[in-house]
C-alpha cells in the first residue's frame, strides 16, 4: 500500500502545478452530478476535484454490496457514516443510490471537528436532493465520557503547520458543542431498527466506536467498511491484538473491499488499507 505520506507529496506536487497555471485554490464545481465548494489545498478536496470522489473503492464497493444483497435492502436502510469529514462519502453514496434508483434508505453522517463539520454543512446544502436523504451531527462517537480537544481532519498541501509524522495530518479543535455519540443510544434515539451499514474512518479511534456499538453488533450484526492503520491505533492506546479479539468475539470476520476473505492483513508501518468486517452467520 502507498503509505498516506506519499500521496499527500505527490497531492502537494499537483497542487502547487495547478497553482502555477493560475488555476483558483477555493471553487465550486459539479463532480459526478454533484456540486462541491472545494479548497484545491485540502488533500480530500483536490481528490474530488480530480477523480470526482475520495477514496472511491470504498464508495463502490458500499454500493456493489448494497447492490448484489438488493433483496435485503429493498425494504429500508441506514449508513452510519463515522468520521464524515467534509461529507465526501455521504454525499456520493447518496447520489450512487439513487441513481440506481434506491429510495428508502438515510445517511447519518457524524464528524466532530468544527473545521470539517462546517465544510460538509456548505457541501450538503448545494444540493438539495441529497440533502434529503442526509442526517448531519457534530459528535464525537465513544464508548468513553470525554472527548479529545482536537482530532486530525485536515490534510493541507499549502501549509507548514505542524501535522502528523506518519499521515501528514493536521489537528483541528472539537469544541463544547460537539456531543459526544454513544452508538447504541444513538441507534436507540434515531429509531434505527433496519439494516445497518456502519463507515468508519477514524485515524485510531476504531475501538471507540466498536465498543459504543455493542449490543447493535450483536443484535443488528451490521456490516462494517473501515479504514485499518495499526499505527494509529496503538497511537490512541490500543493494540491490534485486542482489536483481532473483538471482532471475533462478535463473530466478525476480514474481507477486502471485493469481498474476499482474509486470512491475514499483511500491511508495512505507517500505511493503510481499508477493509470490510462481516459477521459469520
Amino acid at each position: 500500500q502507498m503509505k498516506t505520506k506519499q500521496k499527500i507529496f505527490v497531492a502537494k506536487i499537483i497542487y502547487y502545478f495547478f497553482i502555477f497555471f493560475g488555476i483558483k485554490k477555493n471553487i465550486l464545481v459539479k463532480r459526478r452530478s454533484i456540486n462541491w465548494h472545494l479548497d484545491l489545498s485540502e488533500g480530500i478536496d483536490l481528490s474530488i476535484f480530480l477523480f470526482g470522489s475520495f477514496q472511491g473503492d470504498v464508495i463502490q464497493s458500499i454500493i456493489n454490496f448494497i447492490f448484489k444483497k438488493k433483496n435485503k435492502f429493498k425494504n429500508s436502510f441506514t449508513i452510519i457514516d463515522v468520521g464524515s469529514n467534509i461529507g465526501d462519502k455521504s454525499l456520493s453514496l447518496s447520489s450512487s443510490l439513487l441513481d440506481k434508483n434506491f429510495t428508502n434508505f438515510k445517511i447519518f453522517s457524524i464528524e466532530p471537528t468544527n473545521y470539517a463539520f462546517k465544510k460538509q454543512l456548505r457541501n450538503i446544502n448545494l444540493n438539495p436532493k441529497l440533502k434529503k436523504k442526509i442526517f448531519p451531527f457534530k459528535g464525537y462517537v465513544s464508548d468513553k465520557k470525554n472527548k479529545p480537544s482536537k482530532i486530525y481532519s485536515s490534510w493541507r498541501l499549502d501549509s507548514n503547520t505542524k501535522s502528523h509524522k506518519t499521515h501528514k495530518g493536521i489537528l483541528k479543535k472539537v469544541d463544547k458543542s460537539t456531543s459526544i455519540i454513544f452508538l447504541d443510544d444513538f441507534i436507540k434515539k434515531n429509531k434505527i431498527i433496519n439494516t445497518i451499514i456502519l463507515k468508519i474512518d477514524v485515524d485510531g479511534f476504531e475501538m471507540n466506536v466498536l465498543k459504543s456499538c455493542k449490543k447493535t453488533l450483536k443484535v443488528n450484526s451490521p456490516i462494517i467498511f473501515m479504514e485499518y492503520a495499526p499505527y494509529t491505533m496503538i497511537e490512541k492506546g490500543f493494540n491490534i491484538m485486542e482489536f483481532k479479539k473483538f471482532i471475533k468475539r462478535y463473530d466478525y470476520e476480514v474481507y477486502d473491499l471485493n469481498f474476499k476473505k482474509i486470512k491475514k492483513i499483511n500491511i508495512s508501518d505507517g500505511a493503510s488499507t481499508d477493509i470490510v468486517l462481516i459477521k459469520n452467520k
